[in-house]
């Protein structure tokens, strides 16, 4: 009975025993598997925020890209005019008049401004920046000048320039660098009084270290080192300083966009900066450049900048070179008289239309502007045959400088067109070719690059070749 009674109780049991063991063991499995998946969920949720930010970030890149093709067309503009009047002013005086080292110095800095605007222009088109063999102290030696105008008198600066041997380089780029390094060392200083140095000289490298953006590498170099008395900083501001948008003022002022930007330049021209620095003793950046076994025969950088710019030009004695779009090379002495070609302008900013007037007026052409291309054409079209050369803007409103000269020359196909604009990506060359535009000149130019180039396409047009 006991047998029977304990084989019905039992059996029953067992098997609600292996049942309850097979159903907590696939529900254990189950919730298994779901906390997997909801981890799995959460990663992919982290994934797609991660996502959505870089697609927002490429979205701001890309209208900061957009935003920067305006800004530099605006600020070319300006640029001419602030240029354009300072040449004319230099030419009025006399050669010992005491404004002109102010305005040579309002020159120099407007061909520095230029060059950063055709930076930013680089940048925003992806263009490679221009490197070729340069010596150092010349360019660290002129931009040291304009350095001691910026900053306040209370910062004194000590320079120490050994000659180099040429390096591979921007020289924008090195000027750039200059000037943020020694911005940031004004910034650190204790109420922006202290001392900066700046030295020059050549080092030979026998071990490799650790540098930023990358390890330097055994060899020769140009070093240039940027040393101040500030603060200083500790190893974890160090870590963060190239990062974008880092800034390590209190106040909160984004300085350490230059620091990025310097980290750019030297990996754009195979440079490298190892950074030293202690909380209350200041901080150096040594900037490593390779040297090039490359003879630099008197260079244009080797001059002052201001040498190079149309304000310290000899307006009479002397020849001017200028480059065209085409590579070629224009040569003319001011002494030579000039055809007194009639000239039709039209740039719908005002002041630029005034500036390149009043300087080509003074080389001697006969000059009608127009700020209005609608009306300029209408005008065009009253007295075709009065005009020699055509000089237009390619951005306005109403019509292009591209299609104004369409236009043009569906009444006058012979006549000359001379695109002036302020941004490269404004118009594409080869369909402006096919509607008459035979040479380009982007501003900032000066009116005397701008008159070599008329008379270059009058004396063609005279000689029957235009």
């Amino acid at each position: 009975m006991s047998e029977i009674f304990r084989s019905q109780f039992f059996l029953p049991m067992a098997i609600l025993a292996a049942v309850s063991l097979v159903l907590f063991c696939a529900l254990f499995f189950a919730l298994r598997k779901l906390r997997n998946l909801g981890k799995r969920q959460r990663i992919l949720e982290g994934d797609i925020r991660k996502l959505e930010g870089q697609l927002d970030q490429a979205h701001r890149m890309e209208a900061v890209g957009i935003l920067a093709g305006s800004i530099v067309n605006n600020l070319n503009n300006l640029l001419a005019v602030i240029l354009g009047h300072t040449r004319i002013a230099n030419n009025e005086l006399g050669p010992d008049a005491p404004a002109r080292d102010e305005l040579d110095r309002i020159a120099k800095a407007g061909h520095m401004a230029t060059e950063l605007v055709r930076e930013i222009s680089d940048f925003y088109l992806q263009a490679d920046r221009a490197r070729k063999p340069t010596i150092l102290v010349p360019v660290v030696r002129d931009t040291l000048k304009l350095i001691r105008d910026i900053l306040p008198s209370t910062v004194i600066i000590k320079s120490e320039l050994k000659p180099c041997s040429p390096v591979l380089a921007s020289v924008t780029g090195i000027q750039q660098v200059l000037m943020n390094l020694c911005s940031n060392s004004m910034h650190a200083m204790y109420r922006q009084t202290g001392t900066l140095e700046i030295v020059l000289e050549e080092e030979v490298v026998t071990a490799g270290r650790k540098a930023m953006p990358q390890d330097l590498a055994p060899g020769s170099y140009a070093r240039l080192t940027v040393r101040d008395d500030g603060r200083g900083m500790d190893r974890e501001m160090l870590d963060q300083i190239f990062d974008s948008y880092f800034t390590g003022n209190q106040n909160g002022t984004k300085m350490g966009i230059g620091l990025s930007t310097v980290s750019r330049i030297l990996e754009d021209n195979d440079g490298v900066t190892i950074v030293r620095s202690q909380v209350g003793e200041g901080t150096a950046f040594d900037l490593y450049f390779p040297l090039i076994a490359w003879e630099v025969a008197a260079p244009e950088e080797l001059k002052s900048l201001a040498a190079v710019s149309g304000a310290t030009d000899q307006e009479d004695g002397v020849p001017v070179h200028i480059e065209s779009s085409s590579g070629q090379i224009a040569s003319i002495n001011q002494r030579t008289s000039v055809p007194k070609a009639t000239v039709l302008l039209i740039d719908d900013e005002e002041m630029v239309a005034q500036v390149m007037t009043s300087g080509l007026q003074r080389q001697g052409f006969r000059v009608i502007t127009h700020t209005d291309s609608r009306k300029a054409l209408a005008d065009f079209s009253q007295t075709p045959d009065l005009f020699d050369v055509v000089v237009t803007d390619q951005i306005m409103p109403h019509m292009s400088g591209v299609r104004l000269t369409r236009k043009i020359h569906e009444m006058r196909p012979d006549l000359p067109v001379i695109l002036f604009t302020g941004f490269r990506d404004s118009f594409h060359e080869t369909q402006a070719r096919e509607a008459g535009v035979v040479e380009f000149l982007l501003k900032p130019g000066s009116h005397r690059d701008l008159a070599n180039l008329i008379l270059r396409l009058t004396k063609r047009k005279m000689a029957g070749r235009g």
